[in-house]
């Protein structure tokens, strides 16, 4: 029999719910990289001294004058790219950078007066450049001073995480009181799942340290033993571990670690898990070009504020905490980190990162295995947050995937809710029905309507509820992370009848 039990709420995180720490959306990105070719730093105004000092070094000095550099991460070949067509946006120039290297091509380029060519060895290190850049950029946009981000920023999504947390611990006493099996879905299984469609792991760090302040204080089931919270990244993930930890490799958890250690066979604890995946790839994770196995690596501590999260960059300064830990890691540095399976050094340019691109010839078997869990999730959800992720209906890939995978789904039962920011609404904190409607005929904030008939092209309209204060105002209520707020967010009654903890019949 097929499994029934699924997280009941998915939540699809995008660059609209970190917007607020600083993290830029795809449309900023490339502006700010045209920025950097034509050595215009002024977006750097507003950052630490240290932190600009830096990132102007790398651009100006490490990338064009190092000879080993500037051959793996080509800035010229790249200026040379974006500089033919200012227009472009992300999209596009993933999508001729990876069809020109499928096709083993160069690229002829007329700039400035005089044509030039670039052999396909220049345009893969011109790539290597701009997946840099943003990594960089991203790594420089969240800190606040070196080596850390805004705490006063950073704490709504701790917040957020601890009450995740909480509800979690109060989903195991109930479900335990039901009788559910804790061997079994039914029991185990988060009622909410997170699939994150950016390169940033904010939202991850801060629920790992969440679970682990839960788990190290420990909490007491009926049943005499002790409750845990994890994660599943829907794919085995190895990693170095934490807090000197003389492990030789970690793995992250799964499902079948929770099969086994809740089997009644052999009571020693008991462990729940949450889906939480990073389809597009993520800030710190590499693929071995080796062994070809997924790894991550977040920091040598538990610090939620400290950078540490995003990796190692191929610069010191703008990575002030990082240490490197291996041999291998010191001898080599500039990105390094030492795939824990087979040794291998793996760099930056290992970072599978995942742009809409329209040229997707090589799968990688890690981010496809993935895809294939997104499917299912989305495919068996009662309710769908759109969490300032905008559907880019554009991308004809994206879409058919999108639709395929509710198309199992039962669209008049499925309900859907879209959390985006227009900073001209003032009116009530939900929008329904003709609300919705006269909000899309008056509204000139074109991105938004966008996004909203999107979602609405997809869902019937009388089951999407729209809310334009954005994140993280949706769960927060004078000044603090509101247990109702996320409770309403996650569990609306016009969903789960019974409210929370929800029922699986």
């Amino acid at each position: 029999m097929p499994e029934k039990y699924w997280p009941e709420t998915v939540v699809l995180w995008g660059a609209g719910a970190t917007k607020n720490l600083g993290l830029h959306p795809t449309s900023e990105l490339i502006q700010l990289v045209l920025k950097i070719s034509k050595n215009d730093f002024s977006f750097l105004k507003d950052k630490d001294e240290k932190l600009a000092s830096a990132f102007k070094k790398l651009v100006t000095e490490d990338l064009i004058k190092d000879s080993k550099l500037s051959k793996i991460y080509d800035f010229k070949a790249l200026e040379t790219i974006i500089n033919t067509n200012t227009k472009f946006n992300m999209h596009e120039l993933f999508t001729m950078l990876d069809q020109l290297i499928d096709n083993n091509m160069g690229f002829n380029a007329f700039c400035a007066g005089k044509r030039k060519f670039l052999r396909v060895e220049r345009v893969q290190a011109a790539k290597r450049c701009l997946i840099l850049l943003i990594e960089e950029l991203e790594r420089l946009s969240i800190q606040k001073v070196p080596g850390y981000m805004d705490e006063e920023k950073m704490e709504p999504y701790y917040q957020f995480g601890r009450i995740l947390a909480e509800l979690m611990v109060e989903e195991a006493k109930v479900f335990e009181s039901r009788g559910y099996k804790m061997d079994t879905r039914r029991f185990y299984l988060y009622s909410y799942a997170i699939i994150s469609f950016n390169w940033d792991p904010v939202i991850l760090w801060n629920i790992f340290n969440v679970h682990k302040e839960v788990n190290m204080d420990p909490i007491y089931l009926e049943n005499g033993l002790k409750l845990q919270l994890y994660d599943d990244f829907g794919t085995q993930i190895a990693s170095a571990g934490l807090d000197g930890n003389e492990c030789e490799i970690r793995y992250t958890t799964n499902e079948s670690q929770c099969k086994v250690i809740n089997d009644y066979s052999y009571p020693s604890r008991t462990m729940r898990i949450g889906k939480v995946l990073f389809p597009h790839g993520m800030f710190g994770s590499r693929i071995c070009p080796e062994c070809g196995k997924s790894i991550v690596t977040f920091a040598e501590r538990w610090d939620r504020l400290s950078s540490e999260i995003f990796g190692p960059s191929i610069l010191k300064p703008l990575q002030r905490n990082w240490k490197y830990r291996t041999p291998k890691e010191k001898l080599n540095k500039r990105g390094a980190i030492e795939c824990p399976y087979c040794g291998q050094i793996t760099y930056p340019y290992d970072m599978t990162l995942i742009i809409q691109s329209l040229s997707k010839k090589k799968n990688i078997p890690a981010l496809e295995e993935l895809k294939t869990e997104m499917g299912l999730l989305i495919k068996n959800a009662k309710h769908i947050i759109f969490a300032g992720y905008s559907l880019p209906i554009d991308d004809i890939m994206v879409k058919t995937f999108f639709m395929s995978s509710i198309s199992g789904n039962d669209k008049e039962k499925l309900k859907c809710t879209v959390i985006n920011y227009d900073d001209k609404y003032k009116g009530a904190d939900w929008l329904k029905g003709e609300k919705i409607d006269e909000y899309i005929r008056k509204s000139k904030n074109n991105s938004v309507v966008e996004c909203i008939k999107n979602v609405c092209d997809i869902f019937p309209k009388e089951n999407v509820r729209v809310y334009l204060k954005g994140i993280p105002d949706i769960f927060m209520k004078n000044g603090k992370c509101s247990r109702e707020k996320v409770i309403n967010l996650l569990y609306p009654k016009e969903c789960f009848k019974d409210g929370f903890p929800i029922k699986r019949d």
